[in-house]
């Protein structure tokens, strides 16, 4: 137990740029002390555990947790450094740039929790048939009947997908929206032959209309690329890989979003941005791209015409990229991890989970969860 603490407190305390006398400080303890637990010399009790715990930002059976139980290793998309080690059953992508072991941490929670909630329902798995495919050029045809059939898997035809979160969420696909505030990160996916897949969200600063395509995207990843979702980050060298590979994920999510004949048949009755992002609940960049594709405009100069004409009508505001062009789709209109929270009150119904631990999940106090127990009752189909 002393080098499964000695190498996690060095590993989380790394992580956060804290020097061992600056953990010291805070945990309310000696820079000798943090010397000794992590070279392994001395065992922390307690109380001292759990104050380190809390500083460096984790639980404490992640202090607790040996690596070869289970901290996941990320497949990026970009070169990175990311301190974590050891294999577990799960693959996982993740979408730009992260260097948090305290992220991976939280990320195994999530996937344990999710998955442990399943299990006490009984309800399956389920993950996307996989079909690789490492590159658009020449393939335009095979991702546009993929993306049909996955439409067609989610009982869709062409007409726009009103939620794909919870579309997704019917046929057991895990989703969790979530807040990181991390620059840059959009979402990350994970697959286990036993456990299913997993997609992550993010949530923070980002408009609905991209979380979307960040789920459409990551499903993309999960059919196409599956034989990627290694245990190790990129290696020097790939990068034009993993760009050809994020462009397919990209096609992929534009035409599960967009379907091309539907898209044609209402392009033949508007040439208008707006009412095209607003028919199929996508952004106004999903559509230029289609346009693009088409060799219908110009991509740089068109977006470079909507931006002139958007800050002229907002009195010098720059329209950027992490905004969306107005009419933007409305946050409260997209509930967030519906199939999560049923999931747990389905577990506290059947006694698989306390009380407690349905608040924690929830959020919510104990006395809040209880009214919230009695509304669902006295509301509750028969």
């Amino acid at each position: 137990m002393k080098e499964i603490i000695a190498a996690n407190l060095n590993r989380y305390r790394k992580s956060l740029g804290l020097s061992q006398e600056q953990l010291a400080e805070q945990a309310g303890v000696t820079r000798q002390s943090i010397n000794n637990y992590e070279n392994a010399k001395t065992l922390p009790d307690s109380k001292i555990l759990s104050a380190l715990a809390s500083v460096l930002g984790i639980t404490l059976d992640d202090l607790l947790r040996s690596q070869s139980e289970g901290l996941p290793n990320f497949r990026f998309r970009a070169h990175v450094t990311f301190d974590t080690a050891v294999a577990t059953t799960w693959g996982t992508r993740a979408t730009h740039c992260l260097k948090s072991a305290q992220f991976a941490a939280q990320v195994l929670r999530m996937l344990q929790t999710y998955n442990a909630l399943e299990q006490a329902v009984g309800l399956p798995s389920y993950s996307p048939e996989s079909t690789p495919c490492h590159q658009v050029e020449g393939n335009e045809k095979h991702i546009q009947t993929i993306a049909a059939l996955f439409r067609h898997r989610l009982g869709l035809g062409d007409a726009p997908i009103a939620n794909l979160f919870q579309s997704v969420e019917e046929i057991g696909l895990k989703v969790l929206r979530s807040s990181v505030p991390i620059k840059g990160f959009f979402g990350l996916s994970a697959c286990s032959d036993i456990e299913g897949a997993f997609v992550l969200v993010n949530t923070h600063n980002i408009t609905i209309e991209r979380q979307l395509f960040t789920l459409a995207h990551e499903i993309g990843h999960l059919i196409f690329h599956r034989v990627e979702y290694q245990d190790i980050l990129i290696e020097e060298g790939t990068s034009y890989k993993e760009k050809a590979r994020e462009k397919v994920a990209d096609y992929f999510a534009s035409h599960l979003l967009v379907p091309q004949a539907e898209f044609e048949r209402m392009y033949s009755l508007t040439k208008d941005i707006v009412k095209l992002k607003r028919h199929f609940r996508v952004s106004y960049l999903v559509i230029l791209n289609r346009l693009a594709e088409m060799d219908i405009i110009d991509f740089a100069k068109e977006k470079a015409k909507i931006c002139a004409i958007y800050k002229k009508q907002h009195d010098g505001t720059s329209l950027q990229n992490s905004m969306e062009l107005p009419p933007a789709l409305i946050v409260e209109d997209y509930t967030e991890n519906e199939r999560y929270e049923f999931l747990i009150w389905q577990s506290l119904k059947l006694g698989k989970i306390s009380e407690m631990k349905a608040a924690e999940l929830l959020n919510l106090t104990v006395e809040k969860l209880r009214v919230r127990r009695q509304e669902n009752e006295v509301y509750a189909v028969a």
